[in-house]
């Protein structure tokens, strides 16, 4: 129970930079300050709140490191998916990872899937279909929408890493180390394209700062959450986010729920359900 309730935690948590991201006017410098925050403030609680992790572990650094490349990648694709199309319909398909996830976690993990887990699977595909269908069209695969299924993707892989890295004992340092790597690649992109001048986000000083923290809590809460649920339970738990994200998108952004858009979060979530009791 008490994974339970850190990861639906985390599923709020991520919901909440996601939108804090989309509201600010630079996303990929304010992507960049908000991982910054997020290192300053672990670094401050690491030696007052986790002293019993402060010791060293080559082999969750190493993961560390390779999740943090999946993830960099990630973040880079949602920010970009957000300069193309509306919160409402590119947060529900940059969560969509759990597809990929399944398949990955029968082949290198070795789970097994039942029919009702399949079934969740094949609901997760159409409503994210749904999401896309244009009125008096068909699906509507933009530059929003593929960049938001090359984030899922991407996350895939980074959550493989995670289940190792949480596995192997120093779950904090994994946290912290990937944390670091993640910063520093974002900085190098950040450096690269020239959007790492403060004043690219001075009017969302106190936005960063709030994203950055919020960054934390989805981090930490998530992986101790998976120290207790299989990965497979807990990205499929963690879809819930779906159901925040089109709320924070419709009071944030004023978003308009269309009949496709509810419909398709609606689906997802109906997918979300049998993913869980099948598994």
């Amino acid at each position: 129970m008490i994974g339970f309730i850190f990861i639906i935690f985390s599923a709020l948590s991520h919901s909440l930079w996601n939108m804090l991201l989309k509201k600010s006017e630079n996303k990929y410098a304010f992507n960049f300050y908000m991982h910054l925050i997020n290192i300053t403030f672990f670094t401050l609680l690491y030696p007052l709140i986790f002293s019993d992790y402060l010791y060293f572990n080559g082999g969750v650094v190493l993961s560390a490191f390779i999740a943090a490349l999946f993830f960099t990648g990630y973040h880079l694709s949602v920010s970009t998916s957000y300069r193309y199309a509306d919160v409402s319909l590119v947060y529900p398909i940059t969560t969509s990872s759990p597809f990929f996830i399944l398949i990955w976690a029968v082949i290198f993990l070795k789970e097994d899937l039942t029919a009702v887990g399949v079934a969740g699977v094949i609901l997760t595909i159409l409503g994210t279909i749904v999401l896309n269908r244009i009125k008096g069209g068909g699906v509507k695969l933009g530059r929003g929408v593929l960049f938001a299924l090359l984030a899922a993707f991407l996350y895939s892989f980074g959550a493989l890493m995670d289940k190792k890295g949480v596995s192997q004992g120093n779950f904090i340092l994994y946290v912290y180390s990937m944390s670091v790597f993640m910063t520093f690649f974002l900085f190098l992109y950040s450096r690269r394209s020239g959007e790492l001048k403060i004043s690219k986000v001075r009017k969302d000083v106190k936005w960063v700062v709030l994203a950055g923290i919020v960054v934390f809590a989805s981090f930490t809460s998530y992986r101790y959450g998976l120290t207790m649920i299989e990965l497979s339970y807990a990205t499929a738990l963690r879809q819930v986010n779906v159901l925040f994200g089109a709320f924070f998108g419709m009071v944030l952004f004023a978003e308009k729920m269309t009949i496709n858009k509810a419909l398709g979060t609606l689906i997802i979530m109906a997918g979300v359900v049998l993913i869980r009791v099948g598994m």
